[in-house]
Order: structure tokens, then sequence, then C-alpha cells
């Protein structure tokens, strides 16, 4: 008599490969071959009384073994082995394996998987692990994908290779189900439907002793604001002006939901009109309602009575809103 036993497992496996030149085989492209120490994680197969087996499937007329069922990443799975190769896929002389998706997807649908065999060695007492590195689909069209030339028979039944031991051998699947949860973002260009330039005068700019900020504005149906710190903010603190541009209503701005402004900055030159700017990308959400510079534009230029920036003991600054984006989830 023979005997099958199969047991799952629901423990993750670390990979903890080890090395392939104590065997005496080579497999065909693209086959990826690897040892580990690690049984599979999802399904183990021993089979005793091999050749037995393998008579009793040849007199059914069967070229194939089927394992029981199995649970990996929510689907019933089973293990197909075929001994002798798949001869409808030119596997002669090879053992095949394959996967079976138990269950057809409902509603015309498919699942997406990627998956792993084991030959357990008993002589080094390792796994040899052979996947195709390539996820497949599986529906109602093709219930089964696998691997034709998994493993020469020759190597397959040699004892130096330890597969197939007193008549026994172990087989596993590791199975990796691609769920369909994945989050969909749309970042989309807001078009220009209003004035996006704003412009602030900041008259008698020695009286000020803390940060000061304008009226607010609105551009593209945001309210917005700029804030000015006079001795610098941060890592400007004393030695900068600091700049920063406000977003005053975020409401809206949550689960996720974002907007991104490309924004220049500057403080006009009075005398010879060479402004100082800076241009910037920022991102504004719920939590972020500042974007701007802590080192906007050095005291020491802005003291400089050549530059013309506080021409009059009063700066003019200008906020430019170049391109607005929403990025947001739409699934």
């Amino acid at each position: 008599m023979y005997r099958v036993s199969t047991y799952s497992s629901t423990h993750p496996i670390s990979p903890d490969f080890e090395t392939l030149s104590d065997y005496t085989f080579e497999v065909a492209n693209p086959v990826v071959i690897a040892v580990r120490a690690k049984e599979p994680s999802d399904f183990k197969f021993e089979i005793e009384n091999y050749q037995e087996l393998l008579n009793s499937v040849a007199r059914t007329g069967s070229d194939r073994i089927e394992s029981s069922e199995f649970n990996a990443g929510g689907h019933s799975w089973v293990l197909i082995m075929y001994p002798n190769g798949n001869k409808r896929e030119n596997g002669t002389g090879n053992v095949s394996l394959y996967l079976k998706l138990v269950n057809k997807p409902a509603g015309g649908g498919a699942v997406f998987a990627s998956f792993k065999f084991f030959l357990f060695d008993k002589v080094r007492e390792t796994y040899i692990t052979i996947n195709d590195a390539r996820e497949r689909r599986f529906d109602a069209a093709h219930l089964e994908w696998g691997i034709a030339r998994a493993l020469p028979v020759a190597a397959f039944k040699d004892e130096k290779n330890g597969l197939l031991i007193n008549n026994s051998c172990a087989l596993g699947a590791e199975v990796y189900v691609i769920k369909n949860t994945a989050t969909v973002a749309r970042l989309s260009l807001i078009e220009k439907k209003t004035l996006r330039t704003f412009n602030w005068p900041v008259y008698d700019f020695s009286k000020l002793r803390n940060n000061t900020s304008s009226e607010s504005f609105p551009v593209e149906g945001r309210s917005w604001k700029l804030r000015l710190y006079p001795k610098g903010n941060q890592t400007g603190q004393g030695k900068y002006l600091s700049l920063y541009l406000y977003l005053e209503d975020l409401a809206d701005l949550t689960g996720g939901r974002k907007l991104y402004v490309e924004c220049t900055l500057s403080i006009k030159d009075q005398i010879s009109g060479n402004d100082h700017r800076q241009t910037v990308g920022v991102w504004y959400d719920f939590n972020n309602d500042n974007r701007g510079f802590d080192m906007f534009l050095p005291l020491a230029e802005l003291n400089n009575p050549t530059k013309g920036y506080k021409h009059g003991d009063t700066l003019f600054i200008e906020a430019t809103l170049n391109e607005m984006f929403t990025l947001e989830e739409i699934n």
C-alpha cells in the first residue's frame, strides 16, 4: 500500500537560502531555483510508497497525482505532480509541478497569484524551491498554472540529490495571492479661472516687532494669506526675513486629499527693479497649512539701502500661485 499525507501551515516563513552546488541537475529557464532551510509556509505534501502510487495511477490511465485541498490567500488550491512530465506542455522526461485553483472565480473574475514549489532534500534536510518568477491569472478558462519542466526525472530519482529516498518524497507550495485592495490616487491640474497674483504693501516695516499677516485673498475658490517674520523664524531667526504662504481653509483636505502648489514669492526692489524672488513647490493638507521660506532674504541685504527692498520703510511683497494640483483618492 502507498500512503499520502498532507498538512498546511499558517506560520510565515522567512527565506534562508543556502547553496545549489551539491546537486547534480540544472533546470530550464526562466525557472528560478534555490535552496532554503525553512519548510513551506502554506502546504506540505508527503508521499510514501511512491512507486506503488505511480503504478496505481498509471493503471487508471492518469499521468498525475493530486494533493488534498489547502487554503492560501483566501482561496482553495490543489498541488499537482506529473511524475513523468506533462506531455501536453512539453514536459516529457521531467517532473512537472502545477497549482490548481479549486473554485472558479465568481462573475467571470480572476485570481492573480505567484507561487513557489518545494522539494524536500532528506539527505541535507533542506528544501529546493522552484518558481518561474511570474504572476499568473487563474480564471474559468485557466484554473491550472505550473512548471512543465521543474526537474529532470533522473535527477529526482538520483539518491544523491535526496529527493526520493526509501520510496518516499515530500513536496510543498507557497502561494502569494495579489489582492485587489490597492488605493488609487489621482493628481489633477486645477485650471486657471481666477487671478493668481496678490500684492501686499507692508508699511512702516521698521516698526514691526513680531510676525504680521496680510489680508485674506482668494485663489481658485480658496482663501490664502501671506505671513512675514521681520526678524526671521526657526532656522532663519536673527539673520533672515522669513516669508510664508498660508492656506486658511483646510476642511476638505482630509482622507489623503492634498493640494500641491507651485508658488513664487518676491520682494520688490523699488530702485533698480532687481526683485528678490524664490519659487517652491509645496504640499498642503489638513495638518500642514503653511509653506514658505525660513531664510527668504538675508537681513543684511534687506537693510542695504542700495537694494531698494524697503524704500521709504515700505516693502512690496508679491505672491503668485503658478500651478495648482489636487491629489485625491478615487476608489
